[in-house]
């Protein structure tokens, strides 16, 4: 019995001591203190909205464009319609005018400029001064000019001393892009002929001296270098 009671009052001293380790009820100072809060992620959806330029954004200067080079005329010119004497007179210009310069032609004798209208016209390179480098001007475009007349020859004469009386027959054929053909004779026109003429006989070709005949062809952009024919006196 007494082995009994002892047990007992061991697991009583136990229990006793499991008790005093057990944590009590929250004071009353942890008891006010308020809740932790829970953390919160935001997200943040971006729309699909204009993107703003801040106003202090340095705008880039726009760039000034190059301004084509320019002579000056030491002398009344004619401007021409492409870079040779063959090609038409378009425009007249008084020697002191400052024109801008906007080609070349291959041989660097003639420069393509813009006149008072803005036409383009070619200036021959003696009547002009200038103090800049040409040089890198690209070669200039110009209309084409009817091609010389081919075969220009003596088709006949006829002699006839007694009546002082001499005829000659001349003959050619096309060099191509003529509109019409011009026949001189001693420097003179003689007469201008349609294009698809092709001889002409000159019934009155003076007497006891040689003659010189000379064919170009035309068109509206000027002529063609002159062919000649020299034909010997009738006496």
């Amino acid at each position: 019995m007494k082995v009994v009671k002892f047990r007992f009052a061991m697991v009583s001293l136990v229990l006793a001591a499991l008790a005093c380790n057990v944590p009590g009820p929250a004071s009353s100072e942890n008891a006010d203190a308020p809740a932790a809060e829970p953390e919160v992620t935001y997200v943040v959806i971006v729309e699909n909205t204009a993107t703003t330029i801040p106003t202090d954004t340095p705008i880039p200067p726009t760039a000034t464009p190059d301004l084509p080079p320019e002579l000056n005329l030491s002398k009344n010119s004619n401007c021409r319609l492409g870079p040779s004497e063959f090609y038409v007179v378009v425009d007249q210009i008084a020697a002191g005018t400052q024109l801008p310069v906007i080609g070349r032609s291959e041989d660097d004798e003639w420069w393509q400029v813009l006149n008072a209208t803005g036409r383009e016209c070619w200036i021959y390179f003696e009547n002009v001064t200038t103090n800049q480098d040409l040089s890198s001007m690209s070669v200039g475009e110009a209309p084409p000019l009817p091609g010389i007349p081919l075969s220009f020859f003596v088709a006949d004469q006829i002699c006839q001393p007694g009546p002082k009386k001499f005829t000659v027959t001349l003959s050619w054929s096309s060099g191509g892009g003529e509109t019409a053909f011009r026949l001189y004779r001693d420097g003179k026109r003689l007469i201008e002929l349609k294009p698809n003429k092709f001889n002409y006989k000159d019934a009155n070709a003076p007497f006891n001296k040689n003659l010189t005949y000379e064919i170009e062809a035309v068109n509206e952009n000027g002529t063609s270098e002159k062919a000649i024919q020299i034909v010997p006196a009738c006496k």
